[in-house]
């Protein structure tokens, strides 16, 4: 299949109208030199019959004029001389030099007519003098008007043609070097290194920095993909490598015992280790599908605190084998404008860490808060905490400093955050614990600025949250 090229598509789109109006423009031409040698043939029998008249107006009343007796008038000494006959207010004929018949004197206006005589066309002028006493006729041939014409259209048919045959090589020279921008463009992409910009180029026209930029755009979605397609390949085959090495041991070690104690202890410890591995492949599951959206298309308008106590009903089975204690301040109903799914899984990320990482019987504090454009979700436990130097790295994967977990809980909580417009910040709890505040947009409310509560400007030295 034959390709279509710009080059040709633009060269019959501009070389047929300039062809088309080239065309035009001789006819215009050819209907103006012929209405202008018309109006040069009348205005020569004019010029000749006031010529006429001034002789006649010097001669004697009486005299007849004889055609030796014209050489003083007007005319074109290297054309035929026109045909003229004068007449007096009587009919006496006073000049015929004429080969036409005799035509009747007309009483009315000047004017100009045309007559065949002997197969030629011949164009007559008459006309009275000023005193009303002459009449007089002059006419000429048309074929003259005619070699005269042809004359001025000999003059255009050599530089006419010429210019219709150099005009499509002319313009396939103008569209070529036109289009050598967009060539060039063309070569940048095909030679540069893949997922690479082109905007950089000094050379790229403006009629090509849209589609420059959406090329850009494009290449640098890819980019972004292939980033978090790279990332989570790493980050999968980093974090599966241990649990698959301990489930394979503790799967030979059941088949190697001897006694069904030790061989159930170590199925226990395998059934544990696959279960945390379910636990991670869901984690980087849900960051993988955080990380790959650029907008929210079920957003819509939501109370936080609503959530927050439906997932808090559900995160109590889960605080009861370690005798925490689960309190809810909400009031008020804070609306959130935001991914209702997304948002519980923040939500249980936080409640879920604080329930895992706090004090065996301790207090799980979570409160619901509006602070002006802001709506705050704050989670307080009397555990251990976040230590210093990773209060700034809060949201890093894997950033963990012994314990349990896998260190996505909040690298997905910050993630979503920050796809609605928010932020995760951390502190230390009033019991000495660690205090995480996921900050939203309230709705209808632009995320013109973060703001920090006092609580949270201070944080304390103690070990990192998984």
């Amino acid at each position: 299949m034959k390709r279509p090229s710009l080059q040709r598509r633009l060269l019959w789109w501009v070389g047929v109208p300039v062809v088309v109006l080239w065309l035009g423009a001789g006819l215009w031409l050819a209907q103006g030199a012929q209405h202008e040698t018309a109006e040069m043939f009348d205005r020569e029998l004019q010029r000749t019959a006031a010529s006429v008249f001034a002789v006649i107006a010097a001669m004697p009343a009486d005299a007849l004029i004889r055609r030796d007796g014209l050489q003083d008038v007007d005319h074109d000494n290297e054309g035929p001389r026109p045909e003229i006959v004068v007449c007096d207010r009587n009919g006496r004929v006073l000049l015929d030099a004429s080969s036409l018949p005799p035509l009747d004197v007309d009483e009315g206006d000047a004017h100009f007519h045309t007559l065949r005589h002997t197969g030629e066309a011949w164009r007559v002028y008459q006309l009275w003098d000023a005193a009303g006493r002459h009449w007089i006729q002059v006419a000429a041939p048309l074929h003259d008007r005619d070699e005269l014409l042809w004359g001025l259209v000999q003059a255009m048919l050599v530089p006419l043609p010429a210019l219709l045959f150099l005009l499509p090589f002319a313009t396939w020279l103008g569209l070529r070097a036109g289009l050598a921008p967009l060539r060039a463009v063309s070569r940048a992409i095909d030679a540069r290194p893949a997922l690479t910009p082109v905007l950089s180029r000094d050379d790229v026209p403006d009629e090509l920095l849209q589609l420059t930029r959406g090329v850009d755009a494009l290449v640098g979605t890819l980019n972004a993909a292939l980033e978090r397609e790279r990332r989570f390949t790493a980050d999968a085959a980093h974090e599966l490598r241990h649990p698959l090495s301990v489930l394979q041991m503790e799967l030979d070690l059941a088949a190697s015992a001897g006694d069904a104690a030790v061989r159930r202890l170590h199925l226990q410890r395998a059934r544990e280790s696959l279960q945390r591995m379910e636990r991670l492949v869901a984690q980087l599951l849900t960051l993988a599908r955080v990380d790959s959206l650029d907008a929210l298309p079920d957003a819509a308008p939501l109370s936080l605190a609503t959530l927050v106590r439906r997932v808090m009903a559900e995160a109590g089975e889960r605080a009861l084998p370690r005798g925490i204690a689960l309190s809810l301040s909400a009031p008020g109903e804070p609306m959130v404008h935001g991914s209702r799914g997304l948002l519980e899984i923040a939500v249980h990320n936080l409640v879920d860490n604080a329930i895992i990482h706090g004090r065996r019987s301790g207090q799980v504090q979570v409160g619901v808060q509006g602070w002006g454009d802001w709506v705050e979700l704050s989670v307080e436990d009397d555990g251990a905490g976040i230590r210093d130097e990773h209060v700034s790295r809060l949201g890093d994967r894997f950033l963990r400093s012994g314990g349990s977990g896998s260190g996505l809980g909040l690298s997905i909580v910050h993630a979503i955050a920050t796809l609605h417009g928010g932020s995760l910040v951390a502190g230390r709890s009033a019991a000495g614990g660690a205090r995480v505040v996921l900050r939203l947009p309230r709705q209808g409310q632009p995320p013109d600025g973060i703001p920090i509560s006092r609580q949270d400007a201070v944080s304390a030295p103690c070990s990192h949250r998984r």
